[in-house]
């Protein structure tokens, strides 16, 4: 019998598996990241979509001049209903779920600079990868707008 016929050696066949778990574990990192992008845009999008929602209420109230008392104790956010609800500490709104949170995952908060009346919206949410820290919270990401009233 002839040597080249009798078949792959062990060595040949160990090869062929190394170098297939190479390219699918390298397949599998990429996928895997790409959709912790996707996932990390979509979050980012909700997120300015709950922080756009804060910005017209904050027009309605002041367009029908129902904003004056709600800047008094500082930091707040606005329901669904146009109430007005008071946050009293900005750092711990994670841990405070007395209607500031949307959609169960996003804390929306709005502080107001009096000297300029601009406005900080600001959302925060634990996020996919759990990588960020944002005020002392790990694993969470935040955005800020913000909206300036003019009188």
């Amino acid at each position: 019998m002839n040597r080249k016929s009798a078949g792959d050696t062990i060595v040949e066949v160990l090869l062929a598996i190394t170098i297939t778990s190479i390219v699918l574990t390298g397949a599998y990192v990429a996928v895997d990241k790409s959709m912790k992008a996707s996932r990390s845009s979509q979050e980012r999008g909700e997120a300015v979509e709950v922080a756009k929602a804060q910005i017209e209420r904050l027009k309605y109230l002041n367009l029908s001049n129902s904003a004056a008392n709600i800047y008094q104790n500082g930091p707040f956010c606005i329901s669904s209903t146009l109430s007005v609800l008071q946050i009293s500490d900005v750092s711990s709104d994670v841990d405070d779920p007395s209607g500031c949170r949307s959609s169960g995952r996003y804390v929306a908060s709005i502080t107001r600079d009096p000297t300029t009346g601009t406005h900080q919206i600001r959302v925060l949410w634990e996020n996919i990868t759990g990588s960020s820290t944002i005020s002392g919270y790990s694993g969470f990401d935040e955005i800020k707008m913000y909206y300036r009233v003019y009188q």
